[in-house]
C-alpha cells in the first residue's frame, strides 16, 4: 500500500490513523514523495475539529457567572454531542483503516511472503524470545526464593493499599481542584497542596510498589541473562557451557524452542 506510487484513499486513511512516528519513519525509508504524504494527511482536520471543539465546549460549560449560574448553559448539551460525533468519527476510521489494511495484505500474500527476512532483526529477535524464555522459566513461583517472594508481594501489598485508599477515600487524600481552577487561588500557589497527609501516605505506598516491582524485575533479568549464558544443548542432546552470542551461532539450537538457521 505504502510502496504504491499514486495517491490514494487506502493510503490516506492509514496515513492517518496508524501511529505517527512510526508510520513517518516508514515513510522515509521507503523513499515516498512528501507532498504526497503531507497531502494524504491534510484530512487529519477531520478527526482533530471534533475533538477540539468537545474539549472547548466542556470548558464553556464549566465557566459561571458571578451569581453561580453558567455562562454558556448551552454548552454542556452541543458538548454531548460533539463528543458522541468524536467517537464515531474515530471509531468508523478505525474500521475503514482495518477494512483497507486486511483487503491489501488478501490480494498481495505472495508479495508480503515473498519479503525476505532481515537476518540480524531476525537474531536479535531470536535472543529476546529466548531471554524472554529463560525469564519465565526462572520467575516461576515454585523456584523463586523467599526474598525474591516478600518483594513481589509487599509489592502487590502496597499498589492494593494505595488504589484503595485513593479510590474509597479520595476526599482525604486530595484537595477538592478542578482543570479551570487557579492554583494561586486554590492551593495557595503551591501545587503540593492538592496532596492531603493520607495522599502523601497512598503516593509513597506507589512508590514502594514500583521500586520492589523493579528489584524483582532486575533481580529476575540477571538470573535470565545467567541461564541464557551459562546453559545450551547442542543438537546431539549434550549440554554444553556457552555464551548467549555463541549459541545464536547459526545451526546450533538452545535449551528451549529457539532455533537459528543460517540463510541459504
Amino acid at each position: 500500500m505504502f510502496a504504491s506510487n499514486r495517491y490514494h484513499s487506502s493510503l490516506c486513511i492509514h496515513l492517518l490513523q496508524l501511529i505517527d512516528w512510526p508510520t513517518s519513519v516508514l515513510c522515509g525509508i521507503m523513499r515516498l514523495s512528501l507532498p504526497q504524504i503531507m497531502l494524504g494527511t491534510l484530512p487529519i482536520v477531520f478527526l482533530i475539529f471534533p475533538t477540539c471543539l468537545t474539549g472547548a465546549l466542556l470548558y464553556m460549560a464549566s465557566l459561571e457567572t458571578d451569581t453561580g449560574n453558567p455562562e454558556f448553559p448551552w454548552a454542556a448539551t452541543v458538548s454531548t454531542v460533539t463528543a458522541s460525533l468524536t467517537a464515531i468519527v474515530q471509531f468508523g476510521s478505525m474500521i475503514v483503516a482495518a477494512y483497507y489494511l486486511e483487503q491489501t495484505a488478501g490480494k498481495r500474500v505472495a508479495d508480503i511472503q515473498a519479503i525476505p527476512d532481515d537476518r540480524e532483526v531476525k537474531e536479535a529477535d531470536d535472543k529476546a524470545a529466548y531471554l524472554k524464555k529463560c525469564y519465565t522459566d526462572v520467575t516461576q513461583w515454585n523456584v523463586v526464593p523467599l526474598s525474591a517472594k516478600l518483594l513481589l508481594q509487599t509489592s502487590l501489598a502496597c499498589i492494593i493499599t494505595g488504589s484503595y485508599m485513593v479510590q474509597l477515600f479520595s476526599s482525604l487524600c486530595f484537595t477538592p481542584h478542578s482543570l479551570t481552577d487557579s492554583i494561586d487561588e486554590n492551593l495557595d500557589g503551591n501545587v503540593s497542596n492538592l496532596f492531603l497527609p493520607l495522599g502523601w501516605v497512598s503516593i509513597g505506598l506507589f512508590c514502594i510498589s514500583m521500586i520492589f516491582i523493579y528489584l524483582f524485575t532486575r533481580w529476575g533479568e540477571q538470573k535470565a541473562y545467567k541461564l541464557a549464558n551459562g546453559i545450551s544443548v547442542s543438537p546431539d542432546g549434550s549440554s554444553e557451557s556457552a555464551s548467549i552470542a555463541d549459541a545464536f551461532e547459526p545451526g546450533r539450537r538452545l535449551s528451549g524452542s529457539v532455533r537459528y538457521e543460517e540463510a541459504p
